[in-house]
């Protein structure tokens, strides 16, 4: 009982620490004290591979001319990149597809069959072991994008394609959920792979592969596809009235994904090195305390920052799926707390996060433990919980997620977009956002993406400029 007693004070107090809370929230942190008696298991609890784990990363590439090679290049691509990482992310394996006809979970993939989706079409292909042997499927995709039928059919191909390949512009809005056109029956490929403009999209589940095993993806997939597209066969055809090779189709619109919701998205390059997280966090903290129109509140909304598990010196850490962690600025009077006071607390947040000791992760291992069903604890997580775990949410998952990932290879600047943890309503403008800046230490980017504070392209450009100048305000 004193055990129970002390761990339930430790939890109250890291609560009271980031926001205002109510004798209410005795009853959270006894029921997770309590939960945390009982046995820790493994199971991944955060995301039920619906939509709203859904993301992507676009990388600004020029339209090929040639469409239907690149898409089989892109394919190819995806398989090799998968093939070279599988294993070397810790407890997110890649050459897989997910199941959700009984709770989510993964089935290992021979990586043999891939979607490509033209059109409201989705054909189902299985790829040659060599690119250049790849004559047929591109006759196929090719007589797909005309609209006509291919003179001898192919037979339906059998098994769950690993990868979705979208063959057209995506809507930016809502392009993380790409790979989602190949599901059937509740089961499908988590890797899809599209373009928006100017971007080439790879979009993922978080159930699969987290931040940094996601950019580390994109870039693999990048050099393959560089390696591969020489020796993939051409599907290039005549235009009689320009008298030159090109792919000359107008492809079909990508139909909407079912269950796909909008976000607002907008990106940008800065210089590199990009500011530090958590000059960051504390602009962003001051932005959500006036963006909550509250100048009494004590707390400015909480928020989010992924910190990656382990010792500063441990070479595995970034290789580790990320453990969330809340915090918040404080304010008296109206006006904020000095960075420095900021600065001290927020490290020693993220450094019991990191060493499994601070609230989320606590609270993350009692969700585990709890005797209930998977399903169940996956959904409290979710957009999609129950309307009494709203001020829960609000406090433990926060207005904004706020990611910096350095990568170590040359990536580019890339627009990068998670779903936001709490979609806005009438009764709740404000919604949340996500923060995102990738840094490969000669160029970087940031994207904000979410719903009402970020809620349309114009809302999530303006919360960039209005960050970039606390920032600099700060600073």
């Amino acid at each position: 009982m004193r055990a129970w007693a002390r761990r339930t004070t430790e939890l109250h107090a890291e609560l009271a620490a980031i926001a205002e809370v109510d004798a209410r929230w005795w009853l959270l942190a006894g029921g997770a004290a309590a939960a945390e008696a009982v046995p820790a298991r493994s199971t991944y609890v955060a995301s039920d591979a619906d939509p709203s784990s859904d993301t992507f990363i676009g990388l600004r590439s020029p339209e090929p001319g040639d469409l239907v090679t690149d898409a089989i290049t892109r394919a190819h691509a995806a398989r090799a990149a998968i093939r070279e990482l599988d294993g070397q992310l810790i407890d997110q394996p890649l050459a897989v597809t997910l199941d959700r006809s009984s709770g989510a979970h993964v089935i290992a993939s021979t990586l043999d069959v891939a979607a490509f989706a033209i059109g409201d079409q989705v054909i189902r292909a299985t790829l040659a072991t060599d690119i250049a042997n790849e004559r047929a499927l591109a006759d196929r995709l090719l007589a797909a994008a005309r609209g006509v039928a291919p003179a001898t059919p192919s037979p339906e191909t059998e098994g769950v394609p690993f990868v979705c390949v979208s063959l057209g512009d995506d809507a930016l809005s809502t392009a993380r959920h790409g790979h989602r056109r190949a599901w059937t029956a509740d089961v499908g490929p988590w890797l899809g792979l599209g373009r928006s403009g100017t971007l080439a999209l790879v979009s993922t589940c978080h159930m699969v592969v987290d931040g940094f095993g996601h950019a580390w993806l994109a870039s693999k997939i990048v050099e393959h596809h560089a390696r591969l597209l020489p020796r993939a066969p051409s599907a290039l055809v005549i235009d009689p009235d320009a008298q030159s090779r090109s792919f000359a189709i107008q492809l079909p619109p990508l139909p909407r994904v079912r269950d796909a919701a909008a976000l607002g998205v907008a990106w940008r390059e800065i210089p590199s090195p990009a500011p530090r997280a958590l000059h960051l966090a504390y602009a962003l903290g001051r932005v959500l305390h006036r963006a909550a129109k509250n100048p009494r509140a004590k707390f400015s909304p909480t928020f989010q920052v992924p910190v990656a598990p382990g010792e500063q010196d441990d070479p595995d850490r970034q290789l580790r799926r990320v453990v969330p962690s809340a915090m918040s600025v404080r304010f008296e009077g109206g006006e904020a707390e000095a960075y420095e006071t900021f600065e001290a607390r927020a490290r020693n947040i993220l450094a019991r996060e990191a060493a499994g000791r601070g609230l989320c992760t606590r609270l993350l291992a009692a969700a585990r433990a709890a005797p209930l069903s998977l399903a169940w604890k996956r959904r409290t997580m979710s957009p999609e919980r129950p309307k009494w775990l709203d001020r829960i949410a609000e406090v433990v998952g926060g207005r904004a997620s706020l990611s910096r990932i350095h990568l170590p290879n040359r990536f580019g600047p890339a627009c990068a977009v998670s779903s936001p943890a709490r979609q806005a309503s009438k009764t709740d403008p404000l919604g949340s956002c996500v923060i995102t800046v990738i840094d490969d230490g000669i160029q970087a980017s940031i994207t904000a993406c979410g719903s009402g504070l970020a809620g349309t392209p114009d809302d999530a450009a303006d919360l960039i400029d209005v960050l970039l100048d606390e920032l600099a305000a700060v600073t």
